[in-house]
């Protein structure tokens, strides 16, 4: 009981003080970036493998024609 009433105390103390106000508005801010970085990589992901499938596919069709080559 008396732990939460000295971290409720601290809380608001932080509250009050001018620098707790301006770390919670930078972590706001860097959620906020975080979370559009998020949807941004939610988009491009698909489109980031099927990027690496194609490429997939022409190292092996690279590979399998240089062997055939220097097959006899």
């Amino acid at each position: 009981m008396q732990c939460q009433i000295r971290m409720k105390k601290s809380i608001f103390k932080l509250l009050r003080n001018g620098k707790g106000q301006s770390a919670t508005e930078y972590m706001l801010v860097l959620a906020v970036i975080v979370l559009g970085l998020v949807a941004a990589a939610s988009r491009f992901v698909p489109v980031f493998n099927q990027a690496v499938a194609a490429l997939a596919q022409n190292v092996a069709g690279w590979l399998s024609t240089n062997q055939n080559m220097s097959a006899p």
